[in-house]
């Protein structure tokens, strides 16, 4: 009898692939069989980790292998991140499940330093804060491995390390320290940021002008009120980004900017130009139902390309600018987006950004640091928040859409054949609601065929939604508005469906809005008992 051969699970095998990818120095790929096995399958958080551990040195022997795993740990947090913003509260506690044992087990010893910081890696990745708990433990642990290091005399001999190995970019040493203290306690990370303001190279300084926009509100207290000692040894770039993310924080956090930038001033330190950039080409991505957008910026680089990435979602999420690829490289990395995306105008992009600072600022948050390495990467992006006017943007659109589209049989026409636009076809499978809210709706619903349940979560909490929905559609028809006039999008359509549903219109009377309730329940019965 032939011995059985081992079984390997997805998990597995995509660790693998991508420590295969690893090995040859190419960048991993997350393709769409990857993502919704993450999304399927958010329990594998605890092989992903355990695959990690099990082959980390010094305890393992492949680092690539582990890595794999540590890959496709963050991608399968992340997709429990977005159920957890979203309000789900079993996806929660999967989370605090997955840090009270990380918790346990390096509270006993199992876990090392080196594991220690990739886990630390992906939840910062993932963009999920570290438990107290797992911060204090790491912090622990942490401290008896350095008993048994030698001591160095001055913590800024410990970020020396730290600034060579980033190139001495200010960008770089900040995110290695963002990604390095993502798992420690904040008056832990205080100490680190602040040691920066008062070392004695000036790219240190630099860095921690960018930990103004850390997004711990008491670490941009710290880091302020240590700027403003050292205040006197900046250089007129510093000063340059102070006075560009001012009003990037919020309104009662300016004043300690504005006191270090007068200490500079004071101090004979003037403010430098910004450097002439170049931008190439802008993709913009659809918004899809959780109100997401990305764009990809291309600025040429020599004979090479440098792609800058920004997302929005409610706020500027993520932001950041690769290293300078050739032009095949690049290809590469935009069609790994997978999302449907146009080109757009430098003011489409200005607008867009502006809008969504201000909706971040306005929940107390601040945009990444990313953002500032994308404004100087394109060149002087003196961006600043401002709120998209709704009637404002609406009643531009409409203006340029020809009257005999507007008149009451047309328009009629118009909006019960809206869910048939063939612009629409695959932007709008991402249109859907995905909530508890909706998901309890489903669930009194009780045993209704899934078109009488689509029609009463219409008329209850997608109608109460009104306002979300008007302003995804209107934010897509201004983004098919971009598109170049031969390749003219339905966008006169869907801002005159836009203009219906915030006027009130019967929503049974919108085919559109019919086909995203009925999307609706798909997913949510598709979801139901995933976690």
């Amino acid at each position: 009898m032939s011995r059985a051969q081992p079984k390997f699970s997805p998990t597995d095998r995509y660790a693998k692939q991508i420590a295969r990818a690893i090995a040859k120095d190419r960048p991993p790929r997350f393709d769409d069989g990857l993502e919704s096995y993450c999304e399927s399958s958010p329990r594998e958080i605890f092989a992903a980790f355990a695959g990690a551990a099990r082959h980390m040195p010094p305890a393992g022997k492949d680092q690539a292998l582990a890595l794999g795993y540590i890959f496709v740990l963050q991608r399968l947090l992340e997709h429990l991140r977005y159920r957890t913003d979203r309000g789900y509260a079993d996806a929660a506690k999967l989370i605090a499940d997955f840090q009270a044992d990380l918790t346990r087990r390096t509270e006993a010893g199992e876990l090392d330093g080196p594991i220690l910081a990739l886990l630390s890696g992906a939840l910062h990745e993932s963009k999920i804060p570290a438990s107290p708990e797992f911060a204090a433990a790491a912090a622990t642990r942490a401290l008896a491995e350095a008993e048994d290091e030698p001591v160095a005399d001055d913590p800024h001999d410990a970020l020396a390390g730290i600034i060579r190995a980033c190139g001495g970019h200010p960008f770089r040493i900040a995110g290695a320290l963002l990604e390095a203290g993502h798992g420690r306690p904040t008056e832990h990370r205080a100490v680190l940021v602040t040691t920066l303001a008062f070392d004695s190279n000036p790219q240190a300084r630099s860095a921690a002008v960018l930990f103004l926009l850390d997004p711990e509100a008491a670490i941009r207290r710290e880091i302020a009120e240590a700027l403003g000692q050292a205040a006197a040894s900046l250089t007129a770039t510093d000063v340059r980004r102070l006075i560009a993310i001012r009003n990037w924080r919020p309104e009662q956090e300016r004043a300690q900017v504005d006191a270090v930038i007068r200490k500079a001033r004071a101090a004979g330190i003037e403010c430098a130009q910004w450097e002439q950039g170049v931008v190439e080409a802008i993709l913009a991505s659809a918004i899809d139902g959780s109100e997401a957008q990305a764009f990809l910026v291309i600025s040429p680089v020599g004979r090479k390309r440098r792609l800058s990435s920004i997302l929005t979602k409610g706020g500027v999420a993520d932001a950041f600018s690769g290293e300078p690829e050739r032009r095949r490289r690049l290809e590469e990395d935009m069609e790994a987006m997978g999302a449907p995306t146009l080109p757009v105008s430098r003011q489409y992009l200005d607008d867009i950004i502006a809008d969504h600072m201000a909706r971040g600022i306005a929940k107390g948050a601040v945009p990444p640091l990313g953002l500032l390495e994308v404004a100087e990467t394109i060149g002087g992006a003196d961006w600043q928040p401002a709120r998209k006017d709704f009637r404002k943007t609406l009643a531009g659109l409409v203006a340029e859409i020809p009257k005999p589209m507007r008149e009451p049989g047309a328009l009629a026409s118009v909006l019960r054949n809206s869910g048939e636009l063939p612009d629409l076809e695959v932007i709008a499978e991402a249109w859907f609601e995905d909530d508890p809210q909706v998901a309890n709706a489903v669930q009194r619903a009780g045993g209704r065929d899934r078109k009488k349940l689509a029609s009463y979560l219409l008329q209850s909490v997608i109608e109460r939604r009104r306002e979300k929905w008007a302003d995804l559609l209107l934010r897509t028809a201004a983004w098919m508005r971009q598109a170049i006039p031969q390749d003219e999008l339905c966008w006169r359509e869907l801002a005159l469906v836009a203009q219906a549903v915030a006027e009130g219109r019967d929503l049974n009377e919108i085919g559109l809005m019919r086909d995203i309730a009925r999307r609706t329940v798909e997913v949510i019965n598709e979801n139901s008992g995933r976690v």
